[in-house]
């Protein structure tokens, strides 16, 4: 049974003082719907929280492109309610269309939550979040059942999550954005070694996961120690480790007791390692990019971050990292950075047919979104273009010595000069369908 619960979101201020003598109640934009369901992949029912635009039982045709939020080590399915304020000002404030919005639970015994990944040792989760999650909403909602109206947005553990879903199954899903995930090993592990050389002591190591304690409530004990339990729980299970220097003996740990990085744990950790398996992605998968990560974030996910730069620019996949001066929380600018990214990407709230689920109302698709030099428009068969114009965000038109265009055969393909990064309105007519959609450009860097 669904639990339907009108979010009310807090006070809005047209002035300072207006806001502190005269506070404003904001109407509802989201209904707040928290069930259960039952997952196949995990063989138990879960919790989840279904974010719906607040009329969606008004029109009962409309459809609309889901965002799939997950969240980190400690998080469940609650993870998202804090950012709903946030959310509904961009909404009334028309900069994002509505969307549906979903937080499942990714809680897991024996170390508090899954990784993404399936694992003999705490379930399916890679299963769960990508088909008994989308199977169930797009099944219980009005959600757009095709991969150019589906993204994942994930925090910490979930910012890995994202990437890993989405090069896995690429086909599902067309945008991520991923804040402070552990997405290079190559360079996390090194300096993960030496916390947890730092928080056990003098050699030789024992690590044990329900061992550490902190006077400052503040603090995660032992956060670097346990957080190897968490990992191998997904990357190197084994329920009969011979690793006698660790408790609970059922992962083989990335280290030893003399804190050296063991090579035959660190090559099964490698199979999971996003630096690694990014090469499976291509440009012509057409999975756009949005992450980032505080210059002082706490877990050490920096410059490992920076370094995945470098990954994604040899394979030449587009993409967008934003850098803050904070640490390991996500700012609210980021999250603000990133609803706008996928509004961008996504298919707006549109009209289907049960017959030909196709849209009645035809999509401007742009490939890639973001890009840097070029993209392009497919078009439909026989389709004969009239007109396309490109605008800023403030609404000024790009004249054409930026920009423009090419046909070839059944795609217009758009040539960019010397264009800013940021945020673009594209317009595009023909015989056809009328059309405009938001346009990502970036220097690809």
């Amino acid at each position: 049974m669904f639990i339907i619960k009108p979010l009310r979101i807090g006070f809005l201020a047209f002035s300072l003082l207006m806001a502190v003598l005269f506070p404003l109640v904001l109407p509802a934009q989201f209904l707040t719907i928290d069930t259960t369901f039952y997952s196949p992949a995990l063989k138990q029912d879960r919790n989840i929280t279904v974010f719906l635009p607040a009329d969606y039982y008004k029109d009962q045709d409309q459809q609309y492109s889901t965002i799939y939020y997950l969240h980190g080590w400690g998080g469940d399915h609650t993870s998202l309610n804090s950012a709903l304020y946030r959310l509904n000002l961009l909404l009334l404030s028309g900069e994002i269309e509505p969307v549906i919005l979903v937080c499942a639970d990714h809680t897991a015994l024996p170390f508090g939550s899954g990784v993404y990944v399936n694992s003999t040792l705490t379930g399916n989760f890679e299963d769960y979040a990508v088909f008994d999650v989308v199977d169930w909403v797009e099944s219980s909602f009005r959600a757009i059942p095709e991969k150019n109206a589906r993204a994942l947005f994930g925090q910490s553990l979930g910012a890995y999550g994202a990437f890993w879903l989405s090069i896995q199954h690429k086909d599902r899903f067309r945008a991520i954005s991923a804040h402070a995930g552990q997405v290079n090993n190559d360079f996390w592990l090194p300096a993960v070694r030496m916390m947890v050389m730092f928080e056990n002591g003098a050699p030789p190591y024992f690590y044990d996961f329900y061992a550490y304690t902190a006077d400052d409530p503040t603090l995660i004990p032992g956060f670097f120690s346990r957080s190897m339990f968490l990992a191998a729980s997904g990357f190197s299970p084994d329920e009969n480790s011979q690793q006698t220097y660790i408790n609970p003996r059922i992962v083989d740990y990335p280290f030893d007791a003399w804190g050296n990085l063991l090579d035959s744990v660190y090559n099964k950790w490698k199979n999971y390692d996003i630096a690694h398996k990014i090469q499976q992605l291509s440009p012509a998968d057409s999975v756009s990019i949005l992450f980032g990560c505080g210059e002082n974030d706490e877990t050490l996910a920096y410059f490992p971050n920076i370094r995945l730069k470098d990954s994604l620019d040899e394979y030449n996949l587009s993409y967008e990292f934003y850098s803050h001066k904070g640490g390991h929380s996500m700012p609210d600018v980021y999250l603000v950075r990133s609803m706008l990214f996928f509004d961008s990407l996504l298919m707006h709230p549109s009209v289907y047919t049960n017959t030909s689920r196709m849209p009645q109302r035809t999509p401007l698709l742009v490939f890639p979104n973001p890009a840097s030099s070029f993209a392009g428009i497919p078009l439909l068969p026989g389709e004969i273009p009239q007109g396309i114009q490109l605008f800023r965000a403030e609404g000024t038109v790009v004249p054409w010595h930026n920009w423009s265009v090419e046909r070839n055969h059944q795609e217009l393909t758009l040539l960019f000069n010397d264009l800013s990064p940021g945020i673009y309105l594209l317009r595009f007519s023909s015989d056809k369908r009328n059309a405009m959609t938001k346009l990502v450009i970036t220097t690809g860097h």
